[in-house]
């Protein structure tokens, strides 16, 4: 089972990879049952302006699998 710092890197691969985002802040993170739950901010750049964003994920606790990546959106509890 994934712990909180092994979430913590797969987000960070993940964005890495998909955006080019090495910096991000978890901002929520819970793990329920098999799955953790995480929303995270970032900063992106559009054209000269960096811009905050949100996402949200869904990783297996399991296999470190991303089910579910959103940007824009966040979990709500």
């Amino acid at each position: 089972m994934l712990n909180f710092s092994d979430v913590k890197q797969k987000i960070g691969e993940h964005l890495k990879t998909a955006l080019g985002i090495e910096d991000f802040s978890i901002t929520f993170a819970k793990q329920e049952e098999d799955v953790w739950r995480v929303n995270i901010e970032f900063k992106e750049k559009i054209n000269a302006v960096e811009v905050a964003k949100s996402a949200l994920f869904s990783i297996d606790a399991a296999t470190g699998e991303v089910k579910e990546f959103r940007k824009g959106e966040f979990w709500r509890f």
